[in-house]
């Protein structure tokens, strides 16, 4: 998987084909149905704030992409202004990611972001994840995406993990 930290991800929602649906409508994918649970769980310290899923681009462009995008906050609000805390996330992930696969077909992107929405106010920060696949067809970059996904809940999972311990460490 190639993961790259960029300054901004634009918003999939606009570029998304009418077969895609925002996450919490794609209740017939099991695979994004476990990724929602386990990282809004109880062992995880993040909450999903948005997500969406599907094929980008326009119905005669679709030759064999899916993509997801992910904005992922922490769930304890004495945490979520804490820039430095969302860094060290970013490069935990990074590092993380980079271990778990060395597929080709699946690239990473985050960002760290604050512009206000619906859901968010002005200043606080959050994680903005993006998660793309390529295949020969559409069907097999959908299937590549769903192991990438499995892939990225795995690391976010450690992540929290890890981010917990140095809390723990640090007395926050």
């Amino acid at each position: 998987m190639r993961v790259e930290i960029v300054a901004e991800i634009v918003s999939l929602k606009d570029r998304f084909l009418s077969r895609s649906e925002p996450f919490e409508k794609a209740s017939e994918s099991q695979v994004l149905a476990n990724f929602r649970a386990a990282v809004s769980g109880k062992d995880s310290c993040f909450w999903l704030q948005d997500s969406v899923a599907g094929f980008p681009g326009q119905s005669d462009e679709v030759h064999g992409a899916y993509a997801g995008q992910f904005v992922i906050a922490f769930r304890r609000l004495d945490l979520s202004n804490g820039r430095n805390l969302y860094f060290l996330l970013l490069q935990t992930l990074q590092e993380l990611l980079k271990e778990i696969s060395s597929s080709d077909a699946l690239f990473a992107t985050m960002c760290l972001t604050a512009p206000a929405t619906e859901k968010t106010h002005a200043g606080d920060p959050y994680l903005v994840l993006q998660l793309e696949a390529i295949g020969s067809t559409a069907e097999q970059a959908e299937v590549r995406w769903s192991l990438g996904l499995l892939q990225l809940q795995e690391a976010l999972l450690s992540a929290s993990l890890l981010l917990r311990q140095h809390l723990e460490k640090t007395g926050v």
